[in-house]
C-alpha cells in the first residue's frame, strides 16, 4: 500500500513545485549561458566560413556551388575575428593586398538587385587606400607595376578574361561616358561607354566614378580611353581570382566599387576542410602571393609591411 506523503501537506507540495521551477531555470540558464559564450567566441575569437561558388577558383573550392550541398563539399575558411576588431580599432595596419576577405554584399552588388541575396562574399584585396589601379587586357597593374597572375593561371583552370577597367569618355575635362558591366553578367558592353550621371549608373558605378584618378593632360578628347582609380581612403578594392566569364566569373568590385573597411567581415587565414581534396592535402594557410611582395606603395616604395612567402595556392599542413 503506497502514500501520497503529499496530501494535506501543502507545504512539501510547494517545496515540490518549487524545486521542478528551479531545475528548469537552471537548464535554461545553463542553456543560455552556452549560447552567450558561443556568441562572444565567434563575434570576437574566431568564425569559419564556407566557401559557396566558383569566384575564388582555382585557390579556394566552392563544390558543387549549390546549398546546400556546398556546405559540405566545398572548402571552409577560419577566420581570426580578434584580427577584424583589432584592425577596426587601428591596432593593426590596414589589410595587405593579396589577402583573402569576407566581405558584407554591398547594396548595389548586382546579384543583390535580381534578388539573389548573399550575406556575403569572399575576395581578394586588389586595392588598399590611396592604391592606383587599372587593368588593361585582363593585367591587373597596381601602382604602375603588373601583377604577376600566374597564382591565377598556373593550374591552366582560370585564364581572365582580356577586360579593360576602368574605360571612360572625357570632353571638357569632365567624365561624361563610363564603361561598365552590364548587371547580371560578367561581359563587358558591346555599345560603348554610356552616359554617366543616370539613375542606374549612379546606384551602380557611382562609387567606382568618384574614385576615378584625375583626368590626364592630353586625354583623348570624346573618345573612349583606359584610365585608373585610386582606391579612396577607409575602402579597398576587392576581386575574385575567377576572371573568366565562362567559368562563372566573380561579382566584385569591378561591379560594385570600392568597398567600405567596415564591409570586411574577417581575414581568412587557412582552409580546415576537407582535410583531403583530389587525393592530395586541402589543409593549408591562405597568404598573400608573393607576387603583391613586389607592389610599391603610392608613393613608389616597395611596402612588404605583413606580407609572406606564396601559401594561397600552395597546400601545406597546419601545425596542431
Amino acid at each position: 500500500m503506497t502514500t501520497d506523503t503529499h496530501k494535506g501537506d501543502p507545504k512539501a507540495g510547494k517545496r515540490a513545485a518549487k524545486g521542478s521551477g528551479s531545475r528548469f531555470w537552471r537548464e535554461v540558464r545553463g542553456y543560455a549561458e552556452a549560447l552567450i559564450i558561443a556568441f562572444l567566441i565567434v563575434t570576437f575569437v574566431f568564425t569559419t566560413v564556407g566557401v559557396v561558388g566558383s569566384s575564388m577558383q582555382p585557390t579556394l573550392d566552392g563544390g558543387s556551388g549549390r546549398l546546400p550541398q556546398s556546405l559540405f563539399t566545398g572548402d571552409r575558411v577560419f577566420i581570426p575575428k580578434y584580427d577584424t576588431w583589432l584592425r577596426r580599432m587601428g591596432l593593426l595596419g590596414p589589410y595587405p593586398l593579396g589577402d583573402i576577405v569576407v566581405v558584407r554584399e554591398p547594396e548595389n552588388a548586382p546579384s543583390l538587385r535580381q534578388g539573389a541575396r548573399r550575406a556575403f562574399f569572399i575576395k581578394r584585396v586588389m586595392g588598399r587606400p590611396g592604391d592606383r589601379l587599372r587593368i588593361d587586357n585582363g593585367q591587373v597593374f597596381i601602382n604602375g607595376v603588373a601583377v604577376d597572375q600566374s597564382f591565377i593561371t598556373d593550374s591552366g583552370e582560370i585564364t581572365p578574361d582580356p577586360i579593360d577597367f576602368p574605360v571612360v569618355v572625357v570632353q571638357n575635362g569632365q567624365v561624361v561616358g563610363f564603361q561598365g558591366l552590364v548587371r547580371g553578367t560578367f561581359d563587358p558592353l558591346t555599345g560603348g561607354p554610356a552616359p554617366v550621371g543616370g539613375e542606374a549608373m549612379t546606384f551602380f558605378y557611382g562609387d567606382t566614378i568618384a574614385a576615378l584618378a584625375p583626368i590626364p593632360e592630353g586625354a583623348p578628347e570624346g573618345e573612349p580611353f583606359l584610365h585608373e582609380l585610386i582606391v579612396p581612403e577607409g575602402h579597398y578594392f576587392v576581386m575574385g581570382d575567377n576572371r573568366q566569364a565562362s567559368r562563372g566569373g566573380s561579382e566584385d568590385s569591378r561591379y560594385f566599387g570600392p568597398i567600405d573597411s567596415i564591409a570586411i567581415a574577417g581575414r581568412a587565414t587557412a582552409v580546415i576542410w576537407p582535410p583531403r581534396r583530389d587525393g592530395a592535402w586541402n589543409w593549408r594557410r591562405l597568404t598573400p602571393p608573393a607576387a603583391f611582395g613586389a607592389i610599391p606603395d603610392p608613393d613608389g616604395q616597395t611596402d612588404q609591411t605583413e606580407r609572406q612567402p606564396e601559401g594561397a595556392a600552395t597546400a601545406l599542413a597546419l601545425t596542431p
